[in-house]
């Protein structure tokens, strides 16, 4: 499969999330292909199918499931005149063969899929409803990862253009588990695309279509579904939240992130646990601030703390430092509200464990930011210590910052956003320094 990836014309190596999409695909059609369906040709057609994949010869695999077909057609010439549970039978083996095509690391291979996902939608058509459905969602999924894994907006434009036609035929109480299931494909594909064009717009839309998935779904019905739309719609509104300071959307991103972790084993998938986690505490972080709350600040370090204890530095430095930035955000928020110093020296020494791996010469914006960061800490800290010496070197400091952002290629609402902190904290250092 990573073969066609890899002689890709300027191919890079393939990340982490691919492999694991791949290796999902992989073992759960192996599993279908497993099953005992149809006779015993078509099993034993299916079974060599299953043997071609776990060799990796994808096509003599398609070419078995393609005997299968032909076997369960009979040489019929018109197919609508076959049992349902024949038709039922030949639509689910093209579909197998949309997942053979969807393993191709290539956007042909992914484009192939989502044809034979349309066909084998169209084959099963009023023979099961339900898998009918199931088969053009999984169309529109194929399109959607054409963008993920390759780039450009086509595949997310075709996705959107599959679901909106989707959900045009079915009932948000009739078919809720479907219609839920294709608001929360619609809100994946909308939020790809807002990440890949910087139209912020769209994640508002995205967050409309999580409202509506999860409006009818109860917990119980799909816990799988229900949970991923309560987490993209809680991601979504702490994204717009922060960005638009809408505290109403935050608390909404509280209350979401709330509901699915008093529901939710960290054992049971620790990697979005912790996902939901950060991003809860990122919510309270900010709210916690624009209402000077001490419990919500609380709150949030902890959640942050438990997610950073996490987080293998080693492995993900960037994110790690993220999070001791993030951490010491919160504690400086948090030391404003204390008599004693220690939270504030805490924040400084958390945006240094930050820069020692958001570094000048591999993340010039990121580490300008941190020490950004850690230059108002410091100047919290000479204010409330009277310590001239030390609010001069926060002031060198956010100037060296800013100064940063300004020579950074694409970076003029960060370098905007240092030289409008620069002036208030040049403010308070003039006051200090004066007194």
């Amino acid at each position: 499969m990573i073969a066609d990836w890899l002689r890709r014309p300027g191919s890079t190596s393939p990340t982490e999330a691919l492999l694991d999409r791949k290796s999902a695909d992989f073992l759960a059609l192996a599993e279908r292909l497993a099953l005992p369906v149809g006779d015993e040709e078509i099993q034993r057609l299916r079974a060599a199918a299953g043997g071609a994949i776990a060799a990796g010869r994808l096509a003599d695999a398609d070419k078995a499931l393609a005997q299968a077909e032909l076997h369960a057609i009979g040489g019929s010439t018109d197919l609508s005149t076959l049992p349902l549970e024949r038709r039922l039978l030949i639509g689910e083996n093209r579909a197998d063969r949309a997942a053979l095509s969807f393993l191709r690391t290539t956007s042909d291979g992914y484009r192939e899929a989502a044809a034979r996902y349309g066909e084998a939608s169209a084959l099963i058509g009023l023979a099961d409803v339900d898998h009918s459905r199931a088969a053009a969602l999984a169309q529109a999924k194929a399109l959607a990862r054409i963008s993920e894994d390759f780039g450009g907006r086509d595949g997310y434009d075709a996705a959107i253009d599959a679901l909106r036609r989707l959900l045009d035929g079915l009932d948000t109480l009739a078919d809720t588990v479907a219609f839920a299931g294709a608001e929360e494909s619609l809100a994946a594909a909308l939020e790809g695309l807002a990440a890949l064009t910087g139209e912020a717009k769209l994640l508002a839309v995205a967050l409309g279509h999580c409202r509506a998935g999860i409006e009818y779904l109860g917990r119980d019905e799909a816990p799988p579904l229900w949970r991923a739309l309560k987490l993209r719609l809680g991601r979504l509104a702490v994204t717009l939240g922060v960005a638009q300071k809408d505290d109403e959307l935050l608390e909404e991103a509280i209350a979401t992130y709330a509901s699915v972790l008093t529901t939710w084993s960290r054992a049971d998938d620790e990697t979005r646990w912790l996902e939901a986690e950060h991003m809860i505490s990122r919510a309270r972080a900010t709210l916690g601030r624009r209402r000077n709350d001490l419990s919500l600040l609380e709150r949030a370090f902890n959640g942050l703390n438990r997610v950073s204890m996490a987080t293998e530095r080693s492995r993900e430095p960037l994110r790690w430092a993220e999070l001791q930035d993030q951490m010491g955000s919160v504690l400086a928020a948090m030391g404003e509200r204390y008599s004693e110093p220690v939270v504030i020296e805490e924040a400084i020494a958390a945006f240094a464990a930050a820069l020692e791996e958001r570094r000048q010469e591999c993340a010039p914006l990121l580490w300008a930011r941190s020490l950004a960061n850690q230059a108002e800490a410091m100047l919290q800290l000479a204010r409330r210590n009277k310590d001239k010496e030390l609010a001069q070197k926060a002031l060198a400091q956010l100037m060296t910052a800013a100064e940063t952002a300004r020579q950074s290629a694409g970076s003029d609402s960060v370098a905007a956003d240092l030289q409008k902190r620069l002036v208030a904290a040049g403010a308070v250092a003039t006051r200090l320094l004066g007194a």
